[in-house]
């Protein structure tokens, strides 16, 4: 996998756009049964499986699910997103582990071994089957893939099991690398097993590096965290809250889009640690009606109905608690305007047609936004102001290495920017700056 030279999956929970028709997740298994062999077996049994049944080759997952939990829904560039902490956390889970903690990026299994007390830095650590071994780059400081230990053999090597990798690079989307990669098997060479070095067979192109071995738990100490996942992340660009509903361990929300007359259901589970039983419903009025049950780990939806002038029933259910409304919001809904709630711009907007958010850099009180346009190769900078209250000193940057750059400094009231340069085989340096508070990238997202 090549993910500098795309977009850098596993610093975060990045922005998501998710389609339809989750999958519901398996349970996992009583964690009396929780052995890393077992989960070494599992990530083994799905070598040169694909993200799931939205990939260019459809699979599905040896246990019969369609994706690797959001494997193929919880990307914001079109549905799918990077999947290799996706990959982990589904071996981990159906393999009987506590999974408490851990999400989309590769980071939060880093995170994961410190609240548990089962994080590995020593040289000297021997990792064992069913561990997880988080990587760097020396290229900058973030952890970028997470794969699995699937045997430690008596040559001294070590065989892992890696999900989303040697996805089609240059594509310009996240959902473009994830369609295209598989969970592939990876054998370190002895001698390049412990933390720190620097495996001649693991990306050697950006410099993956060993940060860490973690070892899965059956009982967490650490916290569970908070829902990765907002309602406008789950139903999608355009979306704005109008109303919401408390389920006790969850909430449910209603959403409309003014600009198509959409509206949008979607549960999200307040603290989530396993798949749970949940749903989300939505009727017109004297129409059509969908809902999505099944077991969810973060939310259940999205369902969407269109219902510019017309009245809607909505509700959800978590775990045994349910709710529904009665018809209401007849057409009249206002969605809260974006970014935060009152800049009326967006950064597609003010880049135009064709460009997709691919990356951020929150400054505060606004946000710098990288986009990018695959038709033309063309990248955009923008920095947004998050509540725009009158003109404000901001600027908007943007570099290609070893070429041109531009930037827009003054003082606006909405935005910096647009600055646009070609870049369709070149790492961008990209930032920003609002009110004093200024920020620049390294060498990234390189073509």
């Amino acid at each position: 996998m090549n993910v500098i030279r795309l977009l850098r999956r596993a610093t975060g929970a990045a922005v998501v756009v998710l389609v339809m028709g989750l999958a519901t997740l398996l349970p996992a298994a009583g964690a009396s049964a929780a052995t890393g062999t077992g989960a070494a077996q599992l990530a083994s049994a799905n070598i040169g499986k694909s993200a799931g049944t939205c990939a260019n080759n459809p699979t599905y997952n040896s246990l019969g699910g369609s994706q690797f939990e959001h494997s193929c829904a919880g990307g914001y560039s079109g549905g799918p997103e990077y999947w290799c902490a996706d990959f982990a956390m589904w071996v981990w889970q159906n393999s009987g582990f506590y999974t408490g903690g851990l999400d989309a990026g590769a980071a939060s299994f880093q995170t994961y071994g410190l609240n548990n007390g089962s994080q590995h830095t020593a040289a000297d650590y021997r990792p064992q089957v069913g561990d997880a071994v988080e990587y760097g780059s020396t290229l900058d400081s973030a952890i970028h893939h997470v794969g699995i230990v699937t045997a430690v053999n008596a040559d001294g090597s070590v065989t892992t099991a890696n999900g989303d990798w040697g996805g089609t690079t240059g594509t310009g989307t996240m959902a473009g690398f994830a369609v295209t990669s598989s969970v592939v098997q990876i054998t370190i060479p002895a001698g390049q097993t412990s933390v720190g070095s620097e495996p001649s067979t693991v990306d050697t192109a950006d410099g993956y590096y060993i940060v860490g071995y973690t070892t899965p738990v059956t009982s967490g100490s650490g916290s569970t965290g908070a829902n990765p996942y907002s309602p406008t992340q789950v139903c999608g660009s355009g979306y704005g809250v109008i109303d919401s509903h408390d389920l006790g361990s969850a909430v449910v929300y209603l959403l409309y889009d003014g600009t198509t007359g959409y509206n949008c259901v979607t549960t999200l589970a307040k603290t989530p640690s396993g798949a749970v039983a949940m749903n989300a419903t939505l009727a017109v009025q004297g129409g059509s009606s969908a809902t999505n049950p099944g077991n969810f780990t973060y939310y259940a939806g999205p369902v969407t109905a269109y219902a510019p002038n017309s009245c809607v029933q909505w509700g959800g259910s978590y775990a045994g608690s349910s709710w529904t409304s009665s018809w209401d919001h007849c057409g009249t809904g206002t969605p809260t305007p974006g970014p935060g709630s009152g800049n009326k711009y967006t950064a597609a907007q003010v880049c135009g047609s064709g460009y997709a958010v691919i990356d951020s850099h929150g400054l505060g009180n606004a946000t710098v936004d990288l986009l990018y346009n695959a038709s033309t190769g063309d990248n955009c900078v923008v920095t947004l102001a998050a509540e725009p209250s009158g003109p404000v000193a901001m600027n908007a940057t943007l570099a290609v290495q070893g070429g041109s750059s531009a930037s827009n400094p003054g003082n606006f009231t909405y935005y910096a920017g647009p600055v646009i340069e070609h870049a369709a085989a070149t790492c961008v340096q990209w930032g920003g700056s609002y009110a004093g508070t200024s920020w620049t990238s390294g060498w990234s997202h390189c073509g």
